[in-house]
């Protein structure tokens, strides 16, 4: 597919894509949830909306991993899969329906439950004639339904589902049927996952060299009491268990504006961080770069991920090489 249509162009994906690629999230598993159908909780924490049809968007244009683990029938108007189970008969459409082993008297031909004849000491209600021996004169040829409203006997009634949540009736053809599966970032796409995916731990290692060590995806809380995350958060080792980080670094995976500068800038104050990098692949436009000069956040920009990854570890080592 091309990038043009990808369902990689939305942050959110990326994010979630992001996520996978650091191990934060192992794969996207589904709950069936009587209401609500199948979900993906983890995925739905990052996607805003559609997050079933996403996730297998990315399936198809090879990103993820597909593991069909069961099938589930779920409602044709809510998804739910919560239902009211009910037989119908096949001739008059009618719900009143009596279940039970049936007995065929071979003398005259009469079919009825067994229980019928039973409650006549086995005496045939047609013919008044009293069942002799199973097999010889009477047989019973199994479960069956027979409907008290037109009389006809059936060994498959149809089938309704009514489901609980919104009430809609169903046959089971009419209803939906859903694999349930199990998806997982397909690591041997390497070339695809560089594109809109970025690995930092070469970063985290080559500074660890210099005695710094460095946290993915780090929470700070502000002064404003807002919690914010950081992409990297950097001190020098003897630091970083008692302080806040000496560098942070946001990663924008699209072309950024002075929007995305602006928000990074918004997190500095508030928190009191002195020195920031932004990073943009491929590119950051005029304004973003203008913002950054002025706010005095370091830009970093690079045509795919692998370029910025060498360039953003340059940075950094220039950065802990002046402390």
């Amino acid at each position: 597919m091309s990038n043009e249509y990808s369902v990689t162009k939305k942050h959110e994906v990326r994010t979630l894509l992001q996520k996978m690629r650091d191990g934060t999230i192992k794969e996207l598993s589904a709950i069936v949830d009587p209401k609500l159908g199948i979900t993906y909780p983890e995925a739905e924490t990052y996607l805003k909306s559609d997050a079933q049809s996403t996730i297998e968007a990315l399936h198809q244009e090879g990103f993820l991993l597909k593991e069909q683990k069961e099938n589930v029938i779920v409602c044709r108007k809510c998804n739910a899969t919560s239902f009211k189970v009910m037989r119908r008969c096949p001739n008059c459409n009618s719900l009143s329906l009596r279940r039970g082993m049936i007995i065929q008297h071979l003398t005259c031909g009469y079919t009825e439950l067994e229980s019928v004849f039973a409650e006549r000491n086995y005496v045939c209600p047609k013919c008044k004639k009293k069942l002799r021996a199973l097999g010889v004169d009477y047989i019973k040829p199994g479960i069956h339904y027979v409907c008290n409203d037109c009389g006809s006997i059936t060994q498959y009634p149809t089938i309704l589902l009514k489901c609980w949540t919104c009430g809609e009736l169903q046959t089971l053809d009419e209803a939906k049927y859903m694999e349930v599966s199990t998806y997982l970032l397909d690591y041997s796409k390497r070339e695809l996952l560089e594109k809109v995916t970025f690995n930092l731990a070469p970063i985290i290692q080559r500074i660890s060299l210099l005695g710094w060590v460095a946290k993915k995806d780090y929470k700070i809380k502000g002064k404003s009491g807002i919690e914010h995350t950081f992409t990297l958060a950097l001190w020098p080792y003897e630091r970083s268990l008692h302080s806040f980080p000496e560098v942070v670094v946001d990663i924008h995976m699209d072309v950024a504006d002075d929007v995305h500068v602006l928000a990074l800038y918004a997190k500095i104050i508030d928190t009191g961080i002195k020195n920031a990098i932004f990073a943009a692949v491929p590119m950051a436009n005029e304004k973003a770069k203008a913002l950054a000069k002025y706010y005095e956040i370091i830009m970093v920009e690079a045509e795919n991920t692998e370029v910025l990854i060498e360039k953003l570890t340059l940075t950094i080592e220039d950065i802990i090489k002046s402390y």
